[in-house]
This record gives C-alpha cells, sequence and structure tokens, in this order.
C-alpha cells in the first residue's frame, strides 16, 4: 500500500493563508513520487494484459486487485478502512497515469474512488473491501427513457412495511456483471403517491435482481450491463447519501450531483492521459519512420499537427487540476468541472485519431493499440454526460435555468 503518499494531503506547497503568490502549479514532492509510483505500477501490472482484456471483453480483475493492493481504490477513503485520505487532486494524478496504459481501468479506479468517499451509506465493512480490490461498487441511473434527464426515472421502489419492493430496467450499467453493490435511482412510491426520487443500495445477487452484457466499442474490459429488477426486496433504510442533506428525503438527484463535480474532472483526465500516450507515441514513431529516404518527422505537415495537440492537452490538463483543485477548496466547480470533461474528451479524440493516420496502415492494426485507445476515449464521450448535455450545464452556469431550453432543471 501506498503509505508514504499519507503524508502529502496539501495540494499545494502553501496553505490558503500562507500563498503570497497568485498562482502555485506545482505538485508536492509526495505527489510526484505518488506519480511515479503509480506509473510504474500500472506498466507491470496492467499494460502486458490491456488488449486482451480487452479483445476478450472481460473484467480487468488482475488490475482491480493490484490496484487495490496499492490503495488506489481508496486514494481519498478513510484510514480506518484502508484508504490513503488524500485529496482530489492526488486521485487525478493516479488516473491520469493509470489512463495512459488503460482507460477501462482508470474508470474503475475513478468510479470506486468517488462512489464509496462521496456517497455515503454503503457501509464499512463492504468499504473496506473495495479498497482492498475485494469488491466493486456500481451506479445504475440510466433508463431507456431517462439517461441524462434522471427527472424521468421510471424505476420504483415501493414502500412496504420496513421494506422497499424495487421493479424496473436499467442501462448502461458499468461494471455489470461484476459489481457487488448497486446504487440505483428509484422513484419512492408510498400509498400510491411518489415521495420523490432516492439512491438506493441494492445487492447486485439479491433476488429478481438478473443482469445482461452489453456489447461495447470502446472500455470493453470495465464491461457494461442491462440490470432488470422485478420485486427486489431490500430493507426501507437502505437508502445512500448524507441524511443532512436530503437522503431519504426524495433527495437522490442531489446524491448524484455531489460526485459529479468531481467524477468529470476525473473523466477529462482519462481522456488527456490516453491523448498524451498517444502523442508520445506518435512522436517516438514519425522520428525513426522513413518514407521515401526521410524521416517523416522533418516534414511540418506531421509536426505541427502534433504540436498543437500537445499545446491543447496541456491546457485542458490545467483546466482540469484546477477543477479539482477547486473542489479541494470547498468551491463550485460546476462550471470548470464540466468544461474540461466535455473539452478533453473531444479534443482527445482528434488527438489521437490524427495520429493513427500517422502511423498509417500500422495505426489500424491491434498491434499498436492506438485504435483501441481511440475506441476506449470515444466511450468517455457519454460517462457522466453527453458532451452536449456538458455544454447545456456550462449554458446553465452561464446564462442562468430559463436559457437551457427545456422545461427541467438539470
Amino acid at each position: 500500500m501506498l503509505t508514504m503518499c499519507r503524508t502529502g494531503k496539501s495540494t499545494s506547497k502553501h496553505t490558503k493563508k500562507e500563498n503570497k503568490m497568485a498562482f502555485d502549479f506545482s505538485f508536492t514532492d509526495e505527489q510526484l513520487e505518488f506519480r511515479d509510483i503509480v506509473a510504474d505500477l500500472a506498466q507491470r501490472e496492467i499494460a502486458p494484459y490491456v488488449s486482451e482484456w480487452d479483445q476478450k471483453e472481460v473484467m480487468p480483475w488482475h488490475a482491480i486487485n493490484k490496484m487495490g493492493e496499492a490503495g488506489l481504490l481508496g486514494i481519498i477513503g478513510k484510514p480506518e478502512l484502508g484508504g490513503l485520505d488524500l485529496d482530489y487532486i492526488t486521485l487525478g494524478i493516479a488516473v491520469e497515469e493509470i489512463a495512459k496504459v488503460d482507460n477501462s481501468s482508470a474508470m474503475i479506479c475513478s468510479m470506486q474512488n468517488t462512489l464509496t468517499r462521496l456517497t455515503p451509506g454503503w457501509g464499512d465493512d463492504f468499504i473496506a473491501k473495495v479498497y482492498a480490490g475485494k469488491a466493486l461498487v456500481c451506479i445504475a441511473t440510466s433508463e431507456r427513457d431517462a439517461g441524462s434527464d434522471v427527472s424521468n426515472i421510471q424505476t420504483k421502489a415501493v414502500v412496504d412495511g420496513d421494506e422497499l419492493v424495487i421493479t424496473g430496467e436499467k442501462i448502461h450499467v458499468s461494471l455489470m456483471p461484476g459489481a457487488t453493490l448497486m446504487g440505483v435511482t428509484a422513484q419512492i412510491i408510498e400509498n400510491g403517491e411518489s415521495k420523490g426520487t432516492e439512491f438506493l443500495r441494492v445487492p447486485a445477487g439479491a433476488p429478481g435482481v438478473s443482469c445482461e452484457l452489453m456489447p461495447e466499442m470502446g472500455v470493453r474490459s470495465h464491461q457494461l450491463g442491462i440490470v432488470r429488477m422485478k420485486d427486489v426486496r431490500i430493507p426501507r433504510d437502505a437508502v445512500l447519501g448524507d441524511a443532512a442533506k436530503g437522503a431519504g428525503k426524495g433527495a437522490g438527484k442531489a446524491v448524484l450531483y455531489a460526485r459529479w463535480n468531481v467524477s468529470r474532472c476525473l473523466s477529462a483526465l482519462n481522456a488527456l492521459g490516453s491523448a498524451q500516450a498517444v502523442l508520445d507515441q506518435a512522436i517516438e514513431f514519425v522520428k525513426t519512420k522513413e518514407v521515401y529516404g526521410r524521416k517523416i518527422g522533418l516534414n511540418q505537415a506531421i509536426q505541427f499537427p502534433i504540436v498543437e495537440h500537445y499545446t491543447r492537452v496541456e491546457a485542458c490538463r490545467l483546466l482540469a487540476y484546477k477543477a479539482l483543485w477547486m473542489n479541494v477548496r470547498g468551491e463550485n466547480a460546476a462550471k470548470e468541472a464540466t468544461m474540461a470533461k466535455w473539452h478533453a474528451v473531444t479534443l482527445s479524440v482528434q488527438a489521437i485519431q490524427d495520429c493513427l493516420q500517422m502511423f498509417g496502415a500500422n495505426g489500424y492494426l491491434t498491434e499498436f493499440g492506438i485504435e483501441r485507445r481511440l475506441r476506449d476515449t470515444m466511450g468517455l464521450m457519454f460517462t457522466g454526460g453527453a458532451i452536449n448535455i456538458m455544454k447545456m450545464i456550462v449554458v446553465k452556469e452561464l446564462f442562468g435555468n430559463e436559457f437551457m431550453g427545456i422545461s427541467r432543471n438539470s
């Protein structure tokens, strides 16, 4: 476990009161050490198996176990449960480094950290298993007619004494089959009336739960499933979230929103890590590849696109880390996190696509891994909200609710 990193909880070399400088873009020494350790683990324990996991479309349990052993599934978690008790920026560093090798494993790291730490109610014993890489948690919110519009959720949880009886279907459920516990959004129905939406803790193996794999174009090893629930019984108090902030009172959407400002930053860094790896790979390739007796890297038609993409990646990385920094400070980072997410994924997909063409026909082969990178990064377009939904949220932040063009607030 990366215990040496617990000494570096601060995100800068100065506290807010001590910092007399306008800006400080440096990581702490502990964070730099942490980055090197994560990068080494990713190269040793994940990189050799990524292609196989992708082709077989299987859960990367080896990566999950190794990330658990190193504490990477509980980077922001409580130390008494096996977490490292570090900050969001350090979590972002880990996600970016893992993404340079595998987007699926980076996504799993991101999801396990944010769901367990930012959504209370899973239970300490279960969280300890997640941090150790022995169990997984997932989120089941999307439905066929309720994706980004969580106000239109049709899954119902009917109050029956001390129990809730859940019936409904969820799609695009990450880590299913595979997860142990699910966070399920459902309408609470009591005496025939809706009491609002709640975020419920549902065992994936509970009677009445079934799952079907949804084949994906990319991020195939993190798996995606359809979850069907028919008369699934859970305790009435199996509600996720902080009761002081409305959980248990029909505030399921608020529980979801609480983690999005962090998870969207992590999705941005996931995409940027992938783009960075491909750009570095392309630079090495064009410096040695010769066509008609001349290295293709000598051509400005090759050089300039790489320079342009490199610049965009660096600029967007700063935005993503700024948004995480704002989260650490307790500031509202909705606009910055959402901008980072949509912009990072968009520019990363374009960067990888352009680099693929520099490899010629080799870029199309699975051997080089670039086509997988393109597929995986495109999958990040939809995690935490599609690109245009992200832009609508920025519109809300800039213009106000009435300019979003929909009848309900996002």
